[in-house]
């Protein structure tokens, strides 16, 4: 009697349709932790960029505004600060300080005594809020 040891064609076939399930969904739930770590830190930059709008250590008063871009008048600081989209990302000028990134569309309006953000990000989430912020 002549007993070969190995494994057939089928037993091959058959781990190898395993093992690419298995790739497949290693890969899919990273994509899908990708996504969410990009998403919460899109929130956490939007709560940080509202809450700075409206705190009272700028006290900052509307002065003028373009879809793109707002002009903010800071009381306590005696200045007037440019909040813009540039390339892909919000900020504060003069000087640069980045607030939000991966942005694609910000659209500023303004009806007092509230500045109406809208931000879209480049993976499709949207943000809008009304920031309460009086006319100078």
């Amino acid at each position: 009697m002549n007993k070969k040891a190995g494994f057939t064609l089928i037993e091959v076939l058959a781990s190898l349709v395993v093992l690419g399930m298995i790739y497949q969904l290693i890969s899919f739930g990273s994509r899908l932790m990708n996504v969410s770590i990009s998403q919460q830190s899109n929130s956490a930059n939007w709560q940080l960029l509202v809450s700075e709008l409206e705190s009272a250590k700028h006290g900052f008063k509307y002065k003028s505004s373009k879809n793109n871009y707002v002009y903010l008048d800071s009381v306590t600081e005696n200045k007037v600060y440019k909040l813009e989209k540039y390339q892909d990302e919000l900020r504060f000028s003069p000087g640069y300080v980045p607030l939000i990134v991966h942005v694609e569309i910000v659209n500023f309006d303004y009806q007092e005594p509230f500045l109406k953000l809208q931000i879209k990000f480049k993976n499709g989430e949207i943000k809008k809020e009304n920031v309460y912020i009086p006319k100078k």
